[in-house]
């Protein structure tokens, strides 16, 4: 039976180090010190995240997908101050900052050319 819980979240790239390494910059999300030195002998990398987690995968001849719609979202309670931080980390925006009454969200860009949304909601 399937559980009503999602477990992980895929997203394509063309390098697993570099990635694994702008997520943790960027993003601000640990690297697993073992999981980090496996890389090259393993297409995947795990970040633990919660409930779900985020795995970045190895895809020979990656291009970053054309769809307008992000991957996924990252919550934050700040997200003037993650937007001036990306700023400040020269992250590739594709909105501004969309304000609604219950929510906010700007798009971005990761490494990889993957879109990908900051969510206060």
């Amino acid at each position: 039976m399937i559980q009503r819980k999602l477990n992980t979240v895929f997203i394509p790239v063309f390098n697993l180090k570099e990635s694994v390494d702008w997520y943790g910059k960027v993003l601000g999300f640990e690297i697993d010190p073992v999981q980090y030195k496996e890389i090259g002998e393993l297409p995947v990398y795990t970040f633990q995240m919660g409930e779900t987690s985020l795995t970045l995968e190895v895809e020979k001849g990656f291009t970053p997908p054309v769809s307008n719609v992000p991957i996924c979202n990252f919550h934050t309670t700040q997200i003037e101050k993650v937007r001036e931080d990306f700023h400040e980390k020269k992250v590739t925006f594709e909105s501004g900052i969309i304000t609604f009454p219950d929510f906010s969200y700007f798009n971005f860009r990761d490494i990889n050319g993957n879109l990908l949304m900051i969510c206060t909601g």
